[in-house]
């Protein structure tokens, strides 16, 4: 008697991508299920996420393999086996990659030629790849700065930054870009009030409820947390947590975990310490709240050197849990961090800290349903 259909998705929804991808070789039916765009999106809702980092010291896009690092607790990995290449028609261009965020497992990557830059949305798993349109040849400067999914109209946006001339009080004009992935054309959406704060070292994808989120630094040296609402492109802003002596600070870094914004600060005395702030209420100043801070004198001046990975298992649903677990990349060492305990656990070995690490979900996103009235590769 053959599987009831619901039971077989079920089942097939928890499985990696990778074993997905063979499984559809199985028979017709089972292609038809893995193929369908309902079934991408069950199996992301329920997938872990993973680490994805690449293998090249030069970040040269030829032969350029990725690597993805399944995050469960405190299991060391002493060999892994490279997940994909890039595309050949990425990999032709032969020149330095910016990977610049990642969302629902596409990846969003800037290719620095010589003459201009290329920027790209691909699906590492399934190989599908769209290069976005040109920007205006106007002599400015454009940094990437978010890419995310709008739950209203199931689209994919980019947002880059724009940065012009100064005004009257020498300070640098920056204006807003968003391309919706389709569209052939970026649409500028204003100034943006803010300048990029010049502490943050790093900041990968920060989007919670509906937002995109950077750590901003206006001229009066304040730091506070801008919000760009995904859906009507528009600009907010509230306060960061209260950090005492700004000048001591030299990396913070942003992101979510559990539904709720935390940010990590690292500060040096005369040795090195972590503050985790957590902001249990979102949008509240008040709310913000230093849930752990990590000592570890035995850290050299390369801590923290591409910030804290991702933070996982907060236990913030009801009360901290003993067992919150930080994943920090340290010099070449990848390792589990229990932040209640004081304790460190080296999970990976030999990976360059040159490297890019980002949150990744590997999946089974589809461009050619991202991407309406377009053609994906």
């Amino acid at each position: 008697m053959p599987m009831p259909e619901l039971v077989l998705i079920n089942i097939l929804s928890r499985l990696p991508t990778t074993t997905l991808l063979q499984f559809k070789c199985v028979c017709k039916t089972w292609f038809n299920i893995i193929s369908d765009p309902y079934f991408a999106k069950l199996h992301l809702a329920r997938s872990p996420v993973s680490l994805l980092f690449s293998n090249k010291t030069n970040l040269s896009v030829l032969d350029q393999r990725f690597y993805v690092l399944a995050l469960d607790g405190w299991q060391t990995h002493d060999s892994f086996a490279p997940l994909k290449q890039l595309p050949r028609e990425i990999n032709h261009l032969g020149e330095v990659l910016q990977f610049e965020s990642s969302c629902n497992g596409l990846l969003c990557i800037s290719a620095v030629c010589r003459r201009k830059p290329v920027t790209y949305v691909c699906n590492v798993i399934t190989g599908e790849y769209i290069a976005l349109p040109e920007p205006e040849n106007d002599g400015f400067k454009r940094r990437i700065k978010g890419f995310c999914f709008s739950q209203t109209t199931e689209r994919y946006k980019v947002i880059q930054e724009v940065v012009g001339d100064v005004d009257t009080q020498e300070h640098e004009i920056h204006q807003m870009e968003v391309c919706t992935l389709g569209s052939k054309r970026w649409r500028n959406i204003g100034d943006f009030p803010y300048s990029f704060s010049k502490v943050e070292f790093d900041g990968f994808n920060c989007s919670l409820n509906g937002a995109l989120h950077w750590l901003v630094q206006p001229h009066n040296k304040t730091t506070f947390i801008c919000q760009f609402d995904i859906e009507n492109e528009q600009f907010k802003s509230f306060p960061g947590p209260p950090v005492k002596n700004l000048l001591k600070v030299n990396h913070m870094h942003l992101g979510f975990s559990g539904g709720f914004l935390y940010l990590c600060e690292k500060l040096f005395t005369s040795y090195y310490y972590v503050d985790i702030w957590v902001m249990k209420d979102y949008g509240v100043e008040q709310s913000w709240t230093k849930e752990f801070v990590i000592i570890d004198v035995e850290w050299t001046n390369s801590m923290w050197h591409r910030g804290p990975v991702q933070i996982l298992n907060l236990g913030l649903y009801k009360k901290m849990e003993a067992n919150a677990e930080l994943y920090i990349l340290h010099n070449s060492e990848l390792s589990a961090y229990n932040a209640e305990g004081q304790e460190r656990k080296i999970l990976v070995r030999g990976i360059d800290p040159f490297h890019f690490v980002i949150p990744y979900v590997p999946s089974l996103v589809s461009l050619k349903e991202a991407v309406v009235g377009e053609s994906s590769q």
